[in-house]
């Protein structure tokens, strides 16, 4: 016997017998549950414990990522679940048509949004099926076989013709096809109430279409998940609008699912058996999708609330810089307003204006000039209060971790204990001459000045240019 000779039989080679292995899970759900476990995984053990910081720092952003991880991962589960509407009964069927032979199974019915799975499970799985011989007064059984079926099968996206043919719905191909196969008589009179399209009888019409349209509503709000988990790295208010819109998108899907799937006919009940029906009901990817859409929205309500109330804790939470969020919504005001504006990326056109006092600002064009001094003066208070606000966020960040920790910060605190030029500067536009303001008003009116009110003016300048500091004091 040579060496690759064992268990052969001359001259063909070895044979084996058919080795049927059941499906015991959805591939893709375990593929996307397993993607995000690693993800998060590696979160914790490579990123998390890197991360700079106090523990409030490295708990906020655990919370963000788990949070934003967990409605991906639903988003995308709920879209390719058959988990949707579930029915699981156990009795006595069938196995073979023809036959009066019997098994004890458990038959289950899991509709998604694009098609439904069927199986059928022996109980115990191996059972002995075929005719009855006595022998010496016994009975044998002709053979064992394996009942573990788990067959899916699509609804399509167009219903098609009637009957069986290559015009006909997915559905009604493929259970063509089981037909042939030979699949058991359970999954095939099952299939079958999905193949049957008239008079009230539309159990795979209502079913196609209501998870179709909530299939687009599905990946709707996938998209709107993404858009708002990018914009809480830049604009929390305009984030937790999308985060909002991203769960009410669910739950319309969820009420378009429930509402088109009995739109015509009654409700799908299946007899399998006597006093054995399969009625599905709402199964865990329905209630999945249902709770993360009311989790997001109020979230997103809480979190815009807090954007309200009490910005700076929320944005420590989100480690953002205030200063940076400031600007952003400036510049979304200054261009939805859009006077002055040109279309292209937002470019200001912008021309040169002398006021009655002499100063010279940059205006609009066609704006008034006037109009362009209070705007520019408020621009230069805005950018007084910044800093200001700048140096207060750096005196406590400092305080809180240290100045050990941050060496480059003692620049900025003296800054704020001796004004630049520039600040000085803004302190003294922001205290404007009160007769300016009175010599503005009075050309705009167009009153005509008594030699009385110009001695008031001129009074009132040099009660105001005592106040400024440096102005020499008045004996």
């Amino acid at each position: 016997m040579g060496l690759f000779e064992a268990w052969r039989t001359p001259p063909g080679p070895a044979l084996y017998g058919e080795d049927r292995n059941p499906v015991m899970g959805d591939l893709i759900i375990v593929g996307l549950l397993v993607s995000f476990s690693m993800v998060m995984f590696s979160f914790l053990v490579g990123i998390l414990p890197g991360i700079a910081g106090g523990w409030f720092k490295k708990l906020s952003l655990f919370l963000r990522v788990f949070y934003a991880i967990f409605i991906g991962t639903s988003l995308l589960v709920s879209i390719f679940g058959d988990g949707w509407m579930t029915d699981n009964i156990t009795t006595e069927v069938y196995l073979k048509q023809f036959s009066n032979e019997e098994v004890h199974a458990k038959v289950g019915l899991h509709i998604g949004l694009r098609g439904c799975n069927i199986t059928l499970k022996g109980d115990p799985i191996f059972q002995a099926i075929g005719a009855n011989r006595t022998v010496n007064g016994s009975t044998i059984r002709e053979s064992i076989e394996e009942i573990n079926y788990n067959e899916r099968y699509e609804f399509g996206d167009v219903q098609g013709r009637l009957g069986f043919g290559s015009q006909a719905g997915l559905a009604a191909i493929e259970f063509r096809a089981a037909q042939y196969r030979g699949a058991p008589l359970p999954i095939l009179w099952i299939l079958e109430y999905f193949t049957i399209d008239g008079e009230d009888l539309r159990w795979g019409r209502n079913f196609r279409q209501a998870g179709y349209y909530a299939h687009l509503l599905m990946w709707s709000a996938f998209s709107f998940w993404i858009l708002s988990m990018a914009l809480f790295t830049t604009a929390i208010s305009s984030a937790c609008f999308l985060l909002v819109l991203t769960g009410l998108i669910q739950i319309i899907a969820c009420g378009v699912y429930a509402g088109m799937r009995d739109q015509h006919g009654p409700p799908l009940e299946i007899p399998i058996a006597e006093g054995a029906k399969i009625i599905p009901h709402y199964g865990w990817s329905f209630a999945l999708t249902l709770f993360t859409g009311i989790s997001c929205v109020l979230v997103g309500i809480v979190v815009y609330y807090l954007y309200l109330r009490y910005p700076e804790v929320l944005y420590e939470f989100f480690d953002h810089d205030i200063l940076e969020e400031e600007d952003f919504l400036e510049l979304q005001r200054t261009i939805d307003e859009g006077a002055g504006y040109s279309k292209t990326w937002g470019q200001k056109e912008q021309q040169e204006g002398i006021t009655a006092s002499g100063d010279i600002v940059k205006v609009p064009l066609g704006g008034d000039v006037e109009a362009g001094q209070q705007q520019q003066q408020q621009e230069e208070e805005h950018t007084y209060l910044r800093k200001s606000r700048r140096s207060k966020r750096v005196r406590s960040k400092s305080s809180q971790h240290g100045n050990a920790k941050r060496p480059n910060l003692q620049p900025l605190a003296e800054e704020e204990e001796q004004p630049s030029a520039a600040a000085n500067g803004d302190m003294e536009m922001k205290k404007m001459s009160v007769g300016d303001a009175l010599r503005n008003s009075i050309k705009r009116k167009k009153k005509s000045v008594t030699a009385e009110e110009e001695t008031a003016i001129s009074s009132a300048m040099e009660v105001d240019d005592s106040d400024k500091p440096g102005a020499p004091e008045m004996v």
